[in-house]
């Protein structure tokens, strides 16, 4: 009989902490799924793990392949999905006992359900149409992670899984951008603590030292996965999403900043004008700034702010 939902989990040098996710999800309070492992060809006991499962726990599968990464792993696991619903988890996460119960009870008509690590500052209504939760996702109240999310398992088709090189370790953001944009519905958004993340990505030490080539990539993936008839209504969501992009890069290569007629740094001031996008004082300085000194200040001091913020949104979502 086909389960309800399927989990899936890529598992690559998980061991320190494989017990501890698999245990979180066969814990469920909902019991209608199946916890599908994908050992993407590591080289520690991470296998060797998953098969202890799979012998102790007949709604666990264990795929064993050989190494691609965690986007093809992610794929490989949504083909061999007996679910009507797949829920993504890393393996060095955990989900709350009740995280699938909770976001099964929304699905109704929707094909995504969203919940969340973190709760945003501010709550969509209940009655949101797709547009403004399309808004919400680009402006980032709605999470960009697969994890905290039960998808449709037909809306995961292999398009969503395709992309450049040139953005490696950034597919979640332009899967669920697609996905936002694929389905008619909008999204059930539940506001409640379900996954515990181990990483702590916000913080300075763990932001991304990114490069205006890398954002240039990055960006143009993003604005190609929006449908060409309904870019227009979202422009001031991206110029936002470009803008921020530029803090990282200001902090750690101010010198690449430098050179303002560069045509990606043009193109976000013109877009910025074009659909009305008022530049704070920090947007400003990143845009228009010459001074190695000022652009690092200004790069170092957004960075601690959301490492910050992030930390004491971590505390009270839980």
């Amino acid at each position: 009989m086909m389960a309800k939902i399927t989990v899936v989990v890529p598992v690559y040098n998980g061991e320190k902490y494989l017990h501890e996710c698999v245990e979180s999800i066969l814990c469920q309070t909902f019991r209608d799924f199946e916890l599908l492992l994908l050992d993407d060809g590591s080289p520690d006991r991470s296998g060797e793990i998953c098969d202890e499962y799979a012998r102790k726990d007949g709604r666990v599968r264990v795929i064993h392949k050989k190494n691609e990464g965690i986007n093809a792993t992610r794929r490989r696991g949504v083909h061999e999905a007996a679910g009507e619903w797949i829920a993504f988890c890393d393996d060095d996460d955990t989900m709350e006992p009740d995280a699938l119960e909770s976001m099964y009870a929304l699905t109704g008509e929707a094909e995504i359900v969203v919940s969340f690590a973190i709760l945003p500052d501010r709550r969509l209504p209940s009655d949101a149409d797709l547009n403004t939760c399309r808004k919400a996702f680009l402006n980032g109240e709605l999470s960009p992670t697969p994890w905290a999310k039960l998808y449709k398992r037909e809306l995961l088709t292999d398009d969503m899984f395709d992309f450049p090189r040139e953005i490696d370790g950034e597919e979640d953001m332009i899967m669920n951008t697609r996905l936002m944009f694929k389905t008619q519905m909008a999204p059930r958004v539940l506001y409640k603590h379900v996954y515990n993340f181990r990483r702590n990505t916000a913080s300075v030490s763990h932001t991304k030292k990114a490069s205006v080539a890398h954002e240039e990539a990055f960006y143009r993936a993003l604005y190609e996965s929006v449908p060409a008839v309904e870019r227009s209504k979202y422009m001031r969501q991206i110029t936002f999403l470009k803008l921020n992009g530029l803090f990282p890069i200001a902090f750690n290569k101010p010198e690449s900043l430098l050179d303002k007629r560069q045509p990606y740094l043009k193109q976000i001031s013109d877009d910025a004008k074009a659909c009305g996008y008022r530049l704070s004082l920090k947007e400003w300085l990143v845009l228009h700034v010459t001074s190695i000194k000022v652009l690092k200040l200004t790069g170092f001091g957004e960075l601690v702010k959301r490492s910050m913020k992030y930390r004491i949104k971590a505390m009270f979502s839980k």
